[in-house]
């Protein structure tokens, strides 16, 4: 029996590893590799060998480019806007989503739509409705009174913010479904006991809702996290870093760097120092998870 199960652990194991080496290990490795070299051209790669060997020289140059840095504090900023409201956009939504009402499928077809939608297309509908000279937004915000509507992806201060709310629209609905997996997990008994000592829904919610999900929480944070870095798609068909700088996030740096300057090794070096950031707040929100959630 154990070698049968030792089979089965191997077979359904095997895909996995393999993919995960292929895909992600070895190019990871390959990045490092790269990092500490001068590759500038993609024959480079045939003669990996041969490259003189650069060590930190490309960290330390990225460490002192100005560009490259705030590249870096625009994707930090640009997740300081993303993670807060897209959790607690889509925990706002699973509370309402739970609840019996007229329409609940109809309405959760809607809302879970955006995410499964071509980012090409979310890019051209968001352009239209944004568009600062007769788009459906500023014109409705005329009709209303505004004077001087917001600038949205054409303005050096709104551009980041707009994105990371069309971000939040498109992904919210996979959180939803988490977070209304989470609450509709919570015992029923605890929100009774509540109702009998007089607890208000704001009360329930706070010391009943949130501690019981508090896990979830923690985990969808963390993702979304992540995932904020990974922002290259919707940038690049919406704004492609503009106006001037405003919206020029690591990924699409380092993006320029290895495929429009053909500087490899600089743009690996990026990569890999934004993945230690990215491992450096897990490893804070890992430690600060103890203080807050509850399992």
């Amino acid at each position: 029996m154990h070698r049968e199960e030792a089979k089965a652990v191997v077979i359904f194991v095997t895909p996995f590893l393999l993919g995960y080496l292929m895909f992600e290990a070895l190019p990871m490795v390959s990045a490092i590799l790269i990092s500490l070299t001068n590759i500038n051209s993609l024959s480079g790669l045939r003669d990996l060998h041969s490259l003189g060997f650069a060590g930190l020289s490309n960290y330390a140059k990225a460490l002192s480019d100005g560009p490259a840095m705030a590249s870096f504090g625009r994707s930090l900023l640009f997740t300081l806007y993303y993670v807060p409201a897209l959790n607690a956009f889509a925990i706002l939504l699973a509370l309402f989503i739970t609840r019996s009402f007229y329409f609940t499928k109809f309405v959760r077809t809607l809302i879970f739509t955006p995410y499964v939608t071509n980012i090409v297309a979310v890019a051209i509908l968001w352009g239209l409705l944004l568009n600062p000279y007769g788009g459906i937004v500023n014109e409705t915000l005329k009709l209303m009174g505004v004077s001087q509507p917001p600038m949205w992806l054409y303005g050096m201060r709104t551009a980041l913010p707009t994105l990371a709310g069309i971000s939040v629209w498109k992904d919210v609905a996979f959180q939803m479904i988490v977070y209304m997996a989470a609450i509709k997990n919570v015992p029923s008994e605890l929100y009774e006991s509540a109702e009998v000592d007089g607890a208000s829904k704001l009360r329930q919610f706070l010391s009943v809702t949130m501690p019981m999900i508090s896990p979830t929480v923690f985990a969808m944070v963390v993702t979304s996290t992540i995932s904020s870095f990974q922002n290259y798609a919707l940038v690049r068909t919406m704004t492609n870093g503009g106006p001037g700088d405003a919206s020029r996030v690591a990924v699409i740096n380092i993006y320029e760097q290895a495929f429009e300057f053909n500087r490899f090794s600089y743009a690996s070096a990026q990569a890999i120092m934004m993945l230690m950031v990215i491992m450096l707040i897990t490893v804070v929100q890992w430690r600060a998870q103890k203080r807050w959630v509850h399992y």
